[in-house]
């Protein structure tokens, strides 16, 4: 219980720390922060009048548009991903924590196909790293749902004036993709509610980009060779791994919500206290 709480906690005050710049609802002037130039390892979108920060993903597409390779971005993200792997997932990002709140609704409860897995890679390299490339437009921002929930939302509503032009941004109204990409979001919040993560395990490039480094992290789990197979770590599972099968899935998003049960610890290369398995 107490480390379900902590985990929220620290969720929260992610949310709000990386969307803190309040002087929007006063000026209706998005947000010009200096740390725009720095991202974080989770979806927040720099669209989002809001924001403090930049998105990878949204990053990793401009740099595409221009046909560049962004050096420091990639550094960035392996050293991420080798440090603690998927853990910004399970315990910073914002739209995971959104997953997590709305999947506590009462309702019928869907489990997604293992294979459906695979689909977010497809998403990383056709709408964040092909298609812009070969059409010069971020096409993965255009209809990300993150995005329309922290960005074209609160645009569409605000119409925020741009710094650059002193204009608002919809003088004539919203467009053809604003209503595509609310569709993508409406489909994404019922299906919040009905199964665990979906977008995380279904759709995030972020989540894709990071799982490639989950089995070689220096944060791993390690999973006690008298496992009884009770399955309590799947039962306890934001994105429903059976982590006595695969501890180091490059699903798993380090939340250590497992932990609970004794067959299953965190594993890091600094001295701590160990935790003595049940045999």
């Amino acid at each position: 219980m107490i480390l379900s709480k902590t985990r929220q906690l620290i969720q929260l005050a992610s949310t709000i720390l990386s969307n803190g710049y309040v002087g929007v609802l006063g000026t209706k002037n998005i947000s010009t922060s200096p740390f725009k130039g720095a991202c974080v390892p989770f979806l927040n979108c720099y669209a989002c009048p809001s924001a403090v920060f930049s998105c990878p993903i949204g990053t990793l597409q401009h740099f595409m548009t221009i046909r560049v390779i962004p050096y420091y971005l990639l550094g960035f993200i392996g050293l991420v991903g080798l440090t603690v792997g998927r853990m910004a997932c399970g315990w910073l990002c914002p739209f995971g924590f959104i997953q997590d709140i709305m999947y506590k609704i009462p309702s019928p409860k869907l489990k997604i196909p293992r294979y459906f897995k695979y689909f977010k890679y497809a998403v990383l390299l056709l709408m964040v790293i092909i298609l812009p490339y070969l059409t010069a437009e971020t096409i993965f921002s255009k209809v990300c749902p993150a995005g329309t929930l922290t960005a074209g939302i609160p645009w569409a509503l605000w119409n925020p004036i741009s710094p650059q032009t002193g204009q608002h941004v919809f003088p004539t109204g919203v467009g053809i993709m604003f209503f595509v990409s609310l569709t993508v979001l409406i489909a994404f919040l019922v299906l919040f509610v009905l199964s665990k993560r979906p977008f995380c395990r279904i759709a995030c490039p972020m989540g894709a980009m990071l799982a490639l480094f989950n089995r070689y992290s220096m944060v791993r789990l390690e999973v006690s060779k008298g496992c009884d197979g009770c399955n309590i770590c799947q039962d306890m599972c934001p994105v429903d791994i059976n982590v006595s099968i695969d501890g180091n899935s490059g699903e798993c998003i380090r939340c250590l919500e497992c932990t609970k049960c004794s067959h299953v610890k965190l594993v890091t290369p600094f001295p701590s206290e160990k935790k003595v398995f049940i045999k």
